[in-house]
């Protein structure tokens, strides 16, 4: 091998090294760039993630401050139900709930909601038959503090004394409006009872769907 030959045989040696070692750090680099990309996309998605949760911790607090608010308007309305769903002395009660001036004559003059003795056996304390209000939830349009409207659901217990297990309970709800200065109702109308076929847990049951 002549020196030249061995020059040039060592010269594109070199240059095959460098050509190697420069693939390897652009490898290398391409490698870096991929792991910091993944990186970062990662500590996006879990950003996300906990923005997600931060929010939905956000709503609940809001609408649990809303429903506690409004509890005294609430338990306002649980003794109103009441009125309506137990006792004995019919007169009484809608006597009591006319001077209230919470429903319009119309809702008053449903005799399924407000049955007389004698009438539609319902809800009275007639034959044997006690009720009572087992659960009242108000469920406010927004979950704005100011919120003055929004739907009330009563649920209504029946049981004959001969009757054996727990009865019948039936699901009513109404639209709502009351002060926010003192939390006194300003209206009162009857929506409708819960289907069978509806969910009947007040927990889950959304009016606004």
């Amino acid at each position: 091998m002549t020196r030249k030959t061995e020059i040039g045989y060592y010269a594109l040696l070199v240059v095959l090294v460098l050509g190697s070692l420069r693939f390897g750090q652009l490898m290398w680099q391409q490698q870096q760039t991929l792991s910091h990309l993944q990186k970062q996309a990662k500590q996006l998605k879990h950003k996300q993630a906990i923005a997600k949760t931060s929010q939905q911790k956000v709503k609940q607090v809001v609408a649990k401050s809303t429903i506690t608010k409004a509890s005294e308007t609430s338990q306002q309305f649980f003794n109103l139900a009441y009125n309506w769903s137990s006792g004995s002395d019919y007169k009484k009660r809608i006597t009591k709930i006319k001077q209230a001036k919470l429903v319009t004559s119309q809702v008053l003059a449903n005799d399924y909601l407000f049955p007389e003795v004698d009438g539609t056996a319902d809800y009275i304390d007639n034959n044997g038959l006690k009720s009572s209000v087992v659960q009242v939830a108000y469920y406010p349009k927004t979950t704005n503090d100011d919120q003055t409207s929004g739907v009330v659901g009563v649920a209504v217990n029946a049981k004959h004394d001969s009757d054996v297990g727990n009865g019948e309970t039936r699901y009513y709800y109404f639209n709502i409006d009351y002060q926010t200065s003192d939390n006194q109702i300003t209206s009162l109308d009857y929506v409708g009872r819960l289907a069978v076929n509806q969910s009947t847990d007040f927990n889950t049951f959304n009016p606004y769907e």
